[in-house]
């Protein structure tokens, strides 16, 4: 077997590499958590309704239980007197059934009393003026205003399948199944690994102030992305330009609790990347190495065995901020999510008209950072300025990524590009659809 050091590039596209990375995910065991818990993840089993609701027919209205036949006729002119027999709120059960000429005050929710089909709202009563009757105004109620049992849902219904994502009104559905706790995947816990002797932390930034040293802000962006999955961030610091630097940081990543490794930087040919040769060592499977796409290209991915359990997941990020954020975003989210049992893995993408020109590359997928706003002419992504690899703050103004397929040499201002959401609960979503390629 060629080793990682010395192996040629791959040069896949982006959906070949997205393809072979997917080909490795399975769902991680499932695990039951409380309800309160469940939030942002995915269901492993199918939920199966174990009630009918609502149980029973209720109305709709706070007003008067009736028979239609005996309303059909009445309006402001000619109203129709009712005797009233009872009343029954939500929560009761009517004492009696109603019969021919009868209506019961009835609230909100509250179970429809045998015999009547409708229920008149207050405001087309002159609610009870006279006592122990009511006139109803107006004929428009009649055989309306009752909710059916069993129109949410019946016993025995399937709610949801496996690998729904568990949102606010997920979690209210479960609730209202009486589901205390669920069957959830278990999300990925990612491990991440800087190099570069030029690279500090964040508690020596002094040494960035007197300009002999780069902030270290990747695995800060990261850790973020990963937590905002829903999974669990290792954050293992700086390894230095050296062999057993590497080697010690790998080999914590190894013996910590993580399913997936990201190392950044160090992933490309110069002197100092050494990740490639001590993977080598530690026998390391590389599954690809390169991507045909801009920002990012020496991007890859394999798998480093452990002497028990299932081995890492490797990816091998850029170290340049906007490339590590970019091969994030478009090959390892979809990977995490895949992990965690989720079926809507792919961020969600919408067509915009390019705000100016938006360059391309001859045989490379370029992923550009831009803003979105919405105009007279719809929805308009305009750059964020220049988009060089190693500029960190263009990630802070982007609202998504414009996706220019290899071949293209260029958007011309006015043209449709497909856009990559980046902040997929900004509202953008609400105009978004989701794909599974990358063309």
């Amino acid at each position: 077997m060629t080793r990682f050091e010395s192996r040629p590039a791959d040069w896949l596209t982006v959906d070949q590499a997205r393809r072979r990375i997917l080909d490795r995910a399975s769902a991680l065991a499932p695990e039951d958590v409380p309800l309160h818990r469940a939030l942002g993840a995915a269901l492993a089993r199918p939920v199966v309704a174990s009630v009918t609701l609502p149980p029973w027919d209720n109305s709709a209205m706070d007003g008067y239980a009736v028979r239609a036949s005996d309303i059909e006729d009445a309006r402001a002119d000619a109203p129709v007197l009712l005797r009233v027999t009872g009343e029954v709120r939500a929560g009761e059960a009517a004492s009696s059934p109603l019969g021919p000429g009868e209506a019961i005050r009835i609230m909100t929710g509250a179970p429809v009393p045998p015999g009547a089909d409708s229920v008149v709202r207050v405001e087309h009563t002159d609610a009870e003026q006279t006592r122990g009757a009511v006139s109803v105004l107006d004929s428009r109620d009649a055989g309306r205003n009752i909710r059916p049992g069993g129109e949410d849902m019946r016993r025995g219904d399937t709610i949801f399948d496996p690998g729904t994502t568990l949102g606010p009104g997920q979690v209210g559905v479960l609730a209202a199944l009486g589901l205390g706790r669920v069957s959830v995947h278990r999300s990925a816990t990612v491990a991440i690994l800087s190099n570069g002797d030029e690279l500090v932390p964040l508690d020596r930034f002094e040494e960035v102030q007197a300009g002999r040293a780069i902030p270290e802000s990747n695995s800060y962006a990261l850790a973020a992305a990963v937590r905002e999955l829903g999974g669990e961030a290792i954050r293992l610091g700086i390894a230095a330009d050296t062999e057993s630097s590497v080697e010690i940081g790998l080999r914590e990543a190894l013996s910590s609790t993580a399913d997936v490794l990201l190392t950044v930087a160090g992933a490309s040919m110069g002197e100092t990347d050494l990740f490639k040769r001590v993977l080598d060592g530690l026998g390391f499977e590389l599954e690809f190495w390169r991507v045909q796409m801009r920002p990012g290209s020496p991007f890859s991915f394999g798998l480093l065995p452990r002497d028990q359990g299932p081995p890492l997941f490797v990816f091998g990020l850029p170290g340049n901020p906007a490339s590590a954020f970019v091969t994030f975003w478009v090959l390892v989210r979809p990977f995490l999510l895949a992990l965690a049992g989720h079926r809507r893995i792919h961020a969600p993408t919408l067509r915009a008209r390019a705000g100016s020109r938006l360059a391309g590359a001859r045989d490379l997928t370029v992923f550009l950072r831009v803003r979105l706003a919405c105009t007279g002419e719809g929805i308009v992504a305009t750059s964020t300025g220049s988009q060089g690899s190693g500029l960190v703050g263009s990630l802070g103004q982007a609202d998504g990524l414009a996706v220019i397929p290899g071949g293209v040499e260029a958007v011309e201002e006015g043209q449709s590009v497909e856009v990559l959401l980046l902040r997929p609960g900004s509202g953008w979503s609400e105009r978004a659809e989701f794909v599974t390629t990358l063309r």
